[in-house]
Formats: structure tokens, sequence, C-alpha cells
């Protein structure tokens, strides 16, 4: 029984080392991470810089709270402006991001 266990551990251990190797996981993992760090900078760039100028455009302090009554609906359009402009602030930082480290040569050796 317990030589059954051991080859067990050890074949799940191997299987475990091919998945990482074939599959790339470490990759993966990597990218999500410096995802998760360019999001950050993106998302401090937006909300540091970018909104504050749409706040100067837009006088009114809570423009994002501006709503539109139809009837008896109340569309909360400046959310709605609000999530347009956080995502072309994201893509055009994501774009320059991008375009300036397409353009960085890598090191010579």
């Amino acid at each position: 029984m317990r030589r059954c266990k051991l080859l067990f551990m050890k074949k799940l251990k191997e299987d475990f080392k091919n998945f990482i190797k074939s599959y790339g996981v470490l990759g993966v993992a990597i990218g999500i991470v410096m995802g998760q760090a360019v999001a950050k900078i993106v998302n401090v760039i937006v909300e540091g810089l970018i909104m504050p100028i749409v706040g100067v455009l837009f006088p009114s302090e809570k423009w994002q709270d501006a709503i539109i009554g139809i009837g008896k609906i109340h569309v909360k359009i400046g959310l709605i402006i609000a999530a347009f402009i956080d995502f072309f602030a994201i893509a055009l930082v994501i774009f320059f991001f991008m375009r300036y480290i397409l353009k960085v040569e890598p090191p010579k050796k």
C-alpha cells in the first residue's frame, strides 16, 4: 500500500512537471502578474491625470451622478459617460505604453 502511494506521488509529480513545461504555465503566470502591475499604473494615470482634466471640462463636482429621466426610467448617464471615458483613456494609455515598449531596442549582447 505504501509503495503504491509513493509511486502515485512520483507519477503525480512527474505529470505536474510535464504540465508546467509543456503548456507554458510559468509564462502565462508571469504575464498575468505583469498585466496586474501595468493595470495599476494605467489606473493611476487615468484616475490621477485624465479624470481630473475631464472634471475641469465638466465643472459640476458630481458630473458622474448625472441622471436623465425618461418617464419612470432613470438612466445614469454620468456613469455611462464615465465608463466610456475610462475605457478610452485606458486604451490610449496602453497604446502609448506599448508603442514605447515596442520602440525600445533590446539590449545588445
